[in-house]
Protein backbone atom coordinates (compact mmCIF):
# COMPACT_ATOMS: atom_id res chain seq x y z
CA UNK A 1 0.00 0.00 0.00
CA UNK A 2 1.31 3.14 -0.70
CA UNK A 3 1.16 6.24 1.63
CA UNK A 4 -0.11 7.98 -1.09
CA UNK A 5 -3.46 6.42 -1.25
CA UNK A 6 -6.06 7.48 0.88
CA UNK A 7 -7.29 4.41 3.07
CA UNK A 8 -10.83 5.17 2.74
CA UNK A 9 -11.25 4.46 7.00
CA UNK A 10 -14.49 6.56 8.62
CA UNK A 11 -14.66 5.50 12.85
CA UNK A 12 -18.03 5.09 13.21
CA UNK A 13 -19.49 4.75 16.98
CA UNK A 14 -21.82 2.20 18.24
CA UNK A 15 -25.40 3.31 19.93
CA UNK A 16 -26.03 1.34 23.52
CA UNK A 17 -28.61 -0.12 21.45
CA UNK A 18 -26.17 -2.05 19.08
CA UNK A 19 -27.08 0.26 15.89
CA UNK A 20 -25.25 2.94 13.80
CA UNK A 21 -26.72 6.00 14.24
CA UNK A 22 -28.92 7.25 10.69
CA UNK A 23 -26.68 10.90 10.81
CA UNK A 24 -23.04 8.92 10.97
CA UNK A 25 -24.23 6.97 8.05
CA UNK A 26 -25.66 9.78 6.04
CA UNK A 27 -22.58 11.40 6.59
CA UNK A 28 -20.94 8.77 4.63
CA UNK A 29 -23.74 8.89 1.71
CA UNK A 30 -24.85 5.45 3.08
CA UNK A 31 -28.73 4.83 2.57
CA UNK A 32 -31.07 2.18 4.20
CA UNK A 33 -30.11 -0.79 2.92
CA UNK A 34 -26.78 -0.40 2.11
CA UNK A 35 -24.64 -3.67 2.66
CA UNK A 36 -21.23 -2.79 4.91
CA UNK A 37 -18.24 -4.92 5.69
CA UNK A 38 -17.27 -4.63 9.12
CA UNK A 39 -13.34 -4.39 10.43
CA UNK A 40 -12.88 -5.13 14.38
CA UNK A 41 -10.42 -3.01 15.70
CA UNK A 42 -7.77 -4.15 18.06
CA UNK A 43 -7.91 -0.80 20.22
CA UNK A 44 -9.98 2.17 19.54
CA UNK A 45 -8.52 5.03 18.08
CA UNK A 46 -7.10 7.34 20.08
CA UNK A 47 -6.04 10.07 16.92
CA UNK A 48 -8.02 12.59 16.16
CA UNK A 49 -10.63 13.01 13.75
CA UNK A 50 -10.70 15.30 10.58
CA UNK A 51 -8.53 18.32 11.89
CA UNK A 52 -8.76 18.38 15.20
CA UNK A 53 -5.24 18.15 16.61
CA UNK A 54 -2.58 19.83 19.43
CA UNK A 55 0.00 22.52 18.37
CA UNK A 56 3.09 21.92 19.83
CA UNK A 57 4.53 24.03 22.81
CA UNK A 58 5.82 27.52 21.91
CA UNK A 59 8.24 29.18 23.98
CA UNK A 60 6.87 32.17 25.75
CA UNK A 61 7.98 35.13 23.74
CA UNK A 62 7.15 38.79 24.90
CA UNK A 63 5.88 41.77 22.53
CA UNK A 64 9.65 43.19 23.16
CA UNK A 65 10.82 39.52 21.29
CA UNK A 66 7.95 39.82 18.55
CA UNK A 67 8.58 43.49 18.18
CA UNK A 68 12.67 42.28 17.34
CA UNK A 69 11.72 39.37 15.17
CA UNK A 70 9.32 41.55 13.37
CA UNK A 71 11.94 44.15 12.63
CA UNK A 72 14.42 41.14 11.57
CA UNK A 73 11.71 40.33 9.58
CA UNK A 74 11.43 43.32 7.44
CA UNK A 75 14.72 44.33 6.83
CA UNK A 76 15.25 40.46 5.51
CA UNK A 77 12.49 41.78 2.94
CA UNK A 78 13.75 45.34 2.55
CA UNK A 79 15.35 45.76 -1.07
CA UNK A 80 18.85 45.99 -1.42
Amino acid sequence: MSALEPTHETELVVAADGSIPADQLARLGLHPGAHLRVVAADEPSSAPSGLAGSLPDFPDIGWDDFERASELARQDLAPS
